[in-house]
C-alpha cells in the first residue's frame, strides 16, 4: 500500500463527501491553492488511489427499490464466478467473506426484465461451481448509501424520464484516468448523451434530480485503507417486533455505518460498517447495544473488496 500525506487524506475525505466540488472550494476548505488541489488529484488518480467518480442514486426513486443481496458459496479457485458477477452492470459492490457463504454482492435492477436476466446469469454461473448454491435476500428499504442518508420516501415518487436515466447511467460510475482525472463537466456529459444536450440543459436536469432526491450526492471510489478505515464488517441486526424503522433511524447517523438497509430476513437490518481496527468494532458494537430495541446481531468480516469496473 502506498503512503499518502495527511493533506492528501483530507482531500480524499472531502471528495468522498462531494466529488463535484469545484477546485476553488476544495482549496478554500483545505487552505491550499487551486494548483495544489489540481496536482494532488492528478497524483491520486495516477497512483490508482482515486479510482472512479460515483453518483449516489436514491434506490427508491431510480430503481423502485428493486434490489437484492446475493450470497454465493464458492472457493478461491473458482475465480470465474466472481469475474462473471463483476461483469454484470447491475452490480453495486462485491466482497469475499469468511463463513457459510464466500461471496456477497448487492445488485440493483431498473425493471423486472433486468431481474429475470440476472437470475438467468446467476443460475448459469453457480451451475459451474462445485457447491451450485446461492441465496437471495430482498432489500425492502434503504436508509443509507456510501455514507449518504436516504431521505424518507415521498408518497409521490418523481418520474425518471428516458433522458434522466441516460444521464444517471453516465454519471453512476466514471473511471478516473490520467487523461481524465477530474469528473466530467456538464458540457462533457451533454456530449456523451445519445441525443446531445447543451450545458444549460444538463445543469437543469441535475438540479431537478438533486431537488427530488433522485441523486443523493457525488462521491469517489477508493480503497478505504487510505483514510484510516481498512476493516469492513457486514452487520445483521435483529430488532424488537415493530421497532425496525425506529432502530434504523436511530443508528443511521453513526459514522461507522456506511450502508444500511432493511431486508426480508429475521435479522431485518443489514449494515456495512467501516472501522480502523477490530478493537474499534468492539467499541462500536457496545455503543450499538445501548439501544434497548436491538436484540441480537451477527457480524462477518470482509476478506476482499473487489473494485467494480467503471465507464471511462
Amino acid at each position: 500500500m502506498q503512503k499518502i500525506t495527511d493533506s492528501e487524506r483530507k482531500l480524499l475525505v472531502l471528495l468522498l463527501a462531494n466529488s463535484r466540488s469545484s477546485i476553488s472550494s476544495l482549496g478554500v476548505s483545505m487552505d491550499k491553492s487551486r494548483n495544489w488541489i489540481s496536482r494532488k488529484i492528478k497524483k491520486l488518480v495516477q497512483n490508482n488511489i482515486l479510482r472512479s467518480y460515483v453518483t449516489i442514486l436514491n434506490p427508491a426513486y431510480v430503481y423502485a427499490e428493486r434490489s437484492s443481496l446475493l450470497l454465493v458459496k464458492t472457493n478461491p479457485r473458482e475465480t470465474d464466478v466472481s469475474q462473471a458477477l463483476l461483469a454484470m452492470s447491475e452490480l453495486e459492490w462485491l466482497d469475499g467473506l469468511s463463513g457459510e457463504n464466500s461471496l456477497i454482492g448487492l445488485f440493483r435492477f431498473r425493471d423486472a426484465h433486468a431481474f429475470e436476466n440476472f437470475l438467468d446469469v446467476v443460475d448459469k454461473v453457480t451451475a459451474k461451481s462445485l457447491m451450485q448454491t446461492y441465496n437471495l435476500v430482498q432489500v425492502l428499504t434503504t436508509y443509507k448509501m456510501h455514507g449518504f442518508p436516504v431521505p424518507i420516501t415521498d408518497l409521490k415518487t418523481p418520474s425518471i424520464s428516458k433522458n434522466d436515466w441516460e444521464l444517471l447511467s453516465i454519471l453512476r460510475r466514471r473511471e478516473a484516468t490520467t487523461e481524465h482525472p477530474f469528473p466530467p463537466t456538464q458540457q462533457d456529459i451533454g456530449d456523451m448523451m445519445e441525443n446531445q444536450l447543451s450545458q444549460p440543459a444538463i445543469s437543469k436536469s441535475l438540479r431537478k434530480l438533486k431537488k427530488h432526491s433522485s441523486i443523493l450526492g457525488f462521491s469517489i471510489d477508493i480503497d478505504f485503507s487510505y483514510i484510516g478505515l481498512p476493516i469492513k464488517f457486514f452487520l445483521r441486526i435483529r430488532s424488537r417486533p415493530g421497532k425496525v424503522a425506529q432502530v434504523a433511524q436511530s443508528i443511521c447517523g453513526f459514522d461507522e455505518i456506511w450502508d444500511l438497509q432493511r431486508v426480508g430476513d429475521e435479522f431485518s437490518l443489514f449494515a456495512t460498517v467501516r472501522i480502523p481496527s477490530v478493537r474499534d468494532y468492539n467499541i462500536f458494537l457496545r455503543k450499538l447495544y445501548q439501544n434497548p430495541d436491538i436484540l441480537d446481531t451477527q457480524s462477518q468480516i470482509s476478506l476482499e473488496e473487489w473494485y467494480i469496473p467503471a465507464k471511462s
